[in-house]
């Protein structure tokens, strides 16, 4: 875990709710949850296939959220991606590797709620991409953006897909989105 958010949390002495580490195919990765007071948590995910990292800040009063998103934003190294800026990433990708990583990106840091721009270009990676490689990344990818519009699509995948890997890939997150409903 990057030792910048865990300083941050240990400076202001919030308390870890949650942390398990992740095995994002044969990579680590992992997960932390903070309570940073009675009514807000915050959550942050990094995964080393990658080399990338989200947070996300939650709680009941969008002020506060607000002002603490911009200071985990401030301490932490690197460069926070806007949502724009993800999308523009996979549209424009044309290498399989820079589509890959734009897509595990996008899948950390897609808006909370639907998009249709960005369903469209995961459905077209998950759906069309030649490389087997790359479908079985966007699905991976899919599980972190939790859209209940993905659903028909990972069964499609599930059921028609040339590559079992990838179908299974589909399967396997497919469950996990039935079981979080």
């Amino acid at each position: 875990m990057s030792e910048d958010i865990d300083l941050l949390a240990h400076g202001h002495g919030w308390e870890v709710v949650f942390a398990q580490d992740k095995d994002f195919e044969k990579e680590r990765g992992a997960e932390v949850n903070w309570k940073i007071r009675e009514d807000a948590v915050l959550g942050y995910l990094e995964s080393y296939l990658t080399d990338v990292c989200c947070f996300v800040v939650m709680g009941s009063e969008p002020e506060f959220i607000d002002t603490t998103a911009q200071e985990v934003e401030l301490k932490l190294p690197g460069k926070v991606l806007t949502v724009g800026e993800l999308l523009d990433n996979m549209q424009r990708a044309t290498d399989p590797r820079a589509l890959a990583r734009a897509l595990v990106e996008s899948g950390f840091g897609a808006p909370v709620t639907f998009d249709a721009d960005f369903f469209h270009v995961f459905e077209e990676a998950c759906t069309q991409h030649p490389i087997h490689n790359v479908r079985s990344i966007a699905i991976a990818s899919i599980a972190y953006v939790e859209w209940p519009e993905f659903l028909p699509l990972l069964r499609s995948v599930e059921a028609t897909d040339t590559h079992e890997s990838v179908r299974a890939r589909a399967a396997h997150v497919r469950r996990a989105y039935e079981a979080a409903q």
